[in-house]
């Protein structure tokens, strides 16, 4: 018995052994780079400057969404229509009615379902007409979401919600991703669970977690940037191992939470603190070129010479496109007749296929 025990710990020991000298070997051969600029990683970055009008100001653009002629985004709470040249179409929520925390776009029935900051969910139309608003119920104490996103003509938010332990008599917060149909009606609940990395020590982002769809698979997964971006490049080789032998599960029941977003070529993560940008961060792995970028404050705008850019959004669930605003002296280089205006130039990152 004992004997069999030595052989199992010596086998265990064994394979560690391995798995962490292939990954030390990797990290050799892998080209990890501090700086980087927007062309490492993009074909093209289209620039779009908004055009708004004395009664509406956008000083900030954030959550920004394509469809068909449309951009849609949210600024301090309020969600805004453009056109895909820019100009001003219509300010779609009152601030004095709702406080936006999220929105989907609904292609089909030309609607914009938007999240307030308390449960309240509005649909509106593309011009600006509220059509319905419900007010969500549950029996959870201390339950709310935290983001929304549209796929399959499916509703997915992630949630968190009060729990007791009666066996040990706590509580306890559990992060859940809930599956609604267009109409809101519960369909599927899922455990939001920090993915497999390797390791038992990891820092979990108090950012709300986003969904992502993974591109090859179409399996639905979370992320949230990691408050340990130096173990970000161990944790993509693992992952990348995890996937090449097959052993990702992105099939379970449950939805892993991921500290990058997949891509189809680039799997991103980028982190941004208004209030501390030195711990701003962006993290970049090229599958197709085993390259790495782990750059402070950002991707250096290339394009357009406007600088870092330290906040890097996707557009999408399959993280096809990224974003980022840019304002007053930042453009004054490519765009000097919209320095002085308080209106941003928005710039679409259209990623390397």
């Amino acid at each position: 018995m004992k004997r069999t025990f030595l052989i199992l710990l010596a086998v265990t020991a064994f394979v560690c052994i391995q798995q962490g000298y292939k990954l030390m070997t990797e990290n050799n051969y892998l080209e990890n780079l501090t700086s980087g600029s927007l062309s490492d990683i993009a074909d093209e970055v289209v620039a779009i400057p908004l055009k708004t009008t004395e009664q509406y100001t956008i000083n900030d653009a954030k959550n920004i969404r394509k469809e068909g002629d449309n951009l849609f985004l949210l600024s301090e709470e309020t969600l805004y229509r453009f056109n895909r040249k820019g100009e001003f179409i219509c300010r779609i929520t009152d601030p004095e009615v709702i406080k936006v925390a999220g929105y989907v776009v609904n292609p089909v029935s030309q609607q914009l379902i938007v999240l307030g900051n308390i449960d309240d969910i509005h649909y509106y139309s593309y011009e600006g007409r509220l059509i319905e608003k419900k007010k969500l119920k549950s029996d959870l104490p201390e339950h709310r979401m935290s983001s929304i996103a549209m796929y399959k003509n499916h509703i997915w938010t992630t949630e968190e919600c009060l729990k007791e332990d009666s066996a040990n008599h706590v509580s306890y917060m559990e992060k859940q991703v809930i599956e609604y149909d267009s109409s809101f009606q519960k369909l599927e609940t899922h455990k939001l669970v920090q993915a497999d990395l390797g390791r038992t020590n990891y820092g979990i982002s108090c950012q709300a977690p986003v969904l992502g769809v993974a591109e090859d698979t179409g399996v639905v997964y979370a992320y949230s940037p990691t408050s340990e971006p130096g173990k970000l490049l161990r944790d993509t080789l693992f992952l990348k191992e995890q996937k090449e032998n097959g052993e990702q599960a992105l099939c379970s029941d449950d939805i892993l939470l991921y500290p990058v977003r997949f891509g189809s070529r680039f799997w991103i993560s980028s982190y941004y603190n208004k209030k501390d940008e030195d711990s701003s961060y962006t993290f970049c792995y090229d599958i197709q070129t085993n390259r790495s970028w782990q750059v402070q404050g950002g991707f250096y705008d290339n394009f357009y010479q406007t600088g870092q850019v330290a906040r890097l959004e996707a557009m999408d669930l399959y993280n096809r496109s990224y974003c980022f605003c840019k304002s007053g002296e930042e453009i004054n280089k490519a765009f000097p007749e919209h320095a002085n205006e308080k209106s941003p130039v928005l710039f679409i990152v259209k990623l390397k296929a």
